[in-house]
């Protein structure tokens, strides 16, 4: 593996870019708000030469973060938006192999395609919810979300 561009440096982007450095993988965080740019260097504790901080959607900061030497792109900003457009250009525009993408709003959910640039879409309200539902009681996120899977001892409806 290349390296891991991470975009969007809340607390999975640096939590993820933490644990990538820990375990010996080369990764490069993108990060626009200045302000938190701070905090990820002063408490998150990733260096500098981890964090580049500006508008991935721009390809001057895609390419100062080294995205065509990447080969996964993993996009966790909070704005649907920001990921949709950045996936798509890590995907089209710098034939990057994986692009994993995180769906905010469910509603927006249904644009987190291969066809938009995303290999894998995370929709993490929705896996939130279902693991909730779960937890609460067996099958009960399959009886919510709609999605049911033929088990041998398990009636379908």
């Amino acid at each position: 593996m290349k390296s891991i561009l991470i975009i969007g440096g809340g607390k999975v982007g640096t939590y993820l870019t933490r644990r990538l450095i820990e375990h010996g993988y080369k990764v490069m965080l993108v990060e626009k708000r200045r302000e938190r740019c701070a905090a990820i260097l002063r408490v998150d504790c990733i260096d500098e030469q981890h964090l580049i901080c500006g508008d991935a959607a721009e390809p001057s900061v895609l390419e100062q973060a080294g995205i065509k030497e990447a080969d996964r792109v993993v996009v966790v900003t909070g704005w649907d938006e920001t990921n949709l457009v950045v996936a798509t250009l890590a995907k089209m525009e710098y034939g990057v192999e994986q692009v994993l993408a995180r769906a905010n709003n469910p509603k927006n959910s249904w644009l987190f395609t291969p066809v938009m640039g995303v290999d894998v879409a995370i929709n993490t309200a929705e896996l939130t919810a279902r693991l909730l539902a779960e937890s609460i009681q067996p099958h009960l996120d399959d009886e919510l979300f709609g999605e049911q899977t033929v088990e041998p001892d398990r009636p379908v409806n």
